[in-house]
C-alpha cells in the first residue's frame, strides 16, 4: 500500500500542512517534538513521495518520456541516444518506452501524463499525433508524412544525391527503393530533380521482376546511376551488380542514404547522404523545452526541416583515398560527425 502524507498526519496527530512542511525541509515551521514524530513515522513506514504530486507542487519533475519503435534502425537508435544525451545536459531524466502498436503508444502517453512528466517526444507516431488531446507538451519526430514537427529534409536529401550524380555527367539517374509508399518524400525530391519524363524507379519489396526491370533500364534506357533510399539496400544493390560483372562506379554509380558507418568498408566505399541525427536532436529538444516553458500543447506547423550533408565514398565516381593505416577509436554508428573530412554540403 502506498503511504501518503495524509496517512502520516493521521498517525502523528498533526495537520497535513505540518507533514508537508517537514517532508519538504521547512523545519522552522513545526515544533521539534512534532517534527521528530513525523520523521520517525515516515521512516518506519518507508514513505516515498509521489512523483506526480511533487510535479504539481514544484511545477516540474525534470522527467521526459521518449517513445520510439522496438524495430528502429541503427540510425534512429543513434538519434534517440543523442536526444537522451542532450536532455541529460539540460538536467532532464529521459525514460524510453518502445510501444509495438497504436494502443500501447496511447497507454504510454497516458502513463507519462499521469506520472507528471514535463513533456513527451514521439519518434515513431503510431497514432495521428495532430489529433491527440495531450495534456502535457509533446513533440513528434515521426518519419511519417504529416506527423513530424522536425526531421531531416528528405526531398533535399534525394535531390542532393541526384545533383552529385549529375555532376559526374550522368544524364539518366534512376531510383531504387522498397515500396514507394514508405519513401514518398524521397520520391518527390527525386522527381523534382530529374523531371517526370526522366524518372526511372525500381521497387524491390516483393518484386520478382527486379532483374528484368534493371536490365531494361540499364541496357535500353541507359540508366547508369542510381539513388538508393537506404544504405543497407545500396550495399546489396552494389553486391548484386558486382556479382553480374557490372563494375561500380565505372559501369553504374550508386549513392545511398543514411550515412551508416559501414559504408566505408563496402567495395567500393559507398557515397551516402548523411542523416543529421545531432542537429535533429538539437531541434527536437529545443522545440520541447520551448513548449514546456510556455505550456504549449499544440502541434507546430510547418515543421523544422534539417539540412543533410553528403559523405563522399567511391561508389559515385569520386576518387577513393586508400587509408595509409588502420585507425580505431570506437565503433561509430553513422558519419553524423561535424569533423568528418569526407563530408560535403551541396
Amino acid at each position: 500500500m502506498n503511504i501518503t502524507a495524509k496517512d502520516i498526519a493521521k498517525l502523528a496527530g498533526v495537520s497535513r500542512s505540518a507533514v508537508s512542511a517537514v517532508l519538504n525541509g521547512h523545519f522552522n515551521k513545526v515544533s521539534l517534538e512534532k517534527r521528530e514524530k513525523i520523521l520517525a513515522i515516515a521512516q518506519d513506514l518507508r514513505y516515498r513521495p509521489n512523483p506526480a504530486a511533487l510535479g504539481l507542487a514544484q511545477k516540474n519533475t525534470r522527467a521526459i518520456g521518449l517513445l520510439t519503435s522496438p524495430f528502429m534502425s541503427n540510425i534512429y537508435s543513434d538519434l534517440v541516444s543523442k536526444i537522451s544525451f542532450l536532455l541529460r545536459e539540460k538536467q532532464y531524466h529521459c525514460s524510453i518506452v518502445l510501444p509495438s502498436d497504436a494502443e500501447q503508444e496511447l497507454e504510454a502517453i497516458s502513463h507519462f501524463e499521469s506520472f507528471g512528466a514535463d513533456g513527451i517526444i514521439v519518434a515513431c507516431a503510431l497514432n495521428d499525433i495532430r489529433r491527440l488531446q495531450n495534456k502535457i507538451p509533446l513533440v513528434s519526430i515521426s518519419p511519417y508524412a504529416g506527423q513530424y514537427e522536425t526531421r531531416v529534409d528528405l526531398k533535399l536529401a534525394t535531390s542532393m544525391a541526384v545533383d552529385h550524380l549529375r555532376w559526374h555527367n550522368h544524364q539518366n539517374v534512376g531510383m531504387i527503393c522498397p515500396r514507394l509508399s514508405v519513401v514518398p518524400q524521397q520520391w518527390e525530391g527525386y522527381v523534382e530533380a530529374v523531371g517526370k519524363k526522366s524518372a526511372f524507379r525500381i521497387e524491390v519489396t516483393d518484386n520478382p521482376r527486379f532483374s528484368a526491370e534493371f536490365d531494361h533500364l540499364f541496357k535500353d534506357a541507359g540508366v547508369r546511376a542510381w539513388v538508393v533510399t537506404n544504405d543497407l539496400l545500396a550495399a546489396r544493390v552494389m553486391r548484386y551488380l558486382i556479382s553480374r560483372g557490372i563494375r561500380v562506379p565505372e559501369d553504374a554509380a550508386i549513392v545511398g542514404f543514411d550515412g551508416a558507418a559501414f559504408a566505408e568498408v563496402t567495395a567500393p566505399p559507398l557515397t551516402t547522404v548523411v542523416f543529421p541525427a545531432a542537429k535533429i536532436a538539437e531541434s527536437c529538444v529545443q522545440i520541447l523545452l520551448d513548449k514546456i516553458e510556455k505550456n504549449d500543447l499544440s502541434f507546430r506547423e510547418p515543421p523544422v526541416l534539417v539540412k543533410p550533408k553528403l559523405h563522399i565514398g567511391g561508389s559515385c565516381g569520386c576518387p577513393v583515398i586508400d587509408p595509409s593505416t588502420v585507425h580505431w577509436s570506437g565503433q561509430p554508428i553513422t558519419f553524423d560527425n561535424d569533423g568528418d573530412e569526407n563530408a560535403s554540403v551541396f
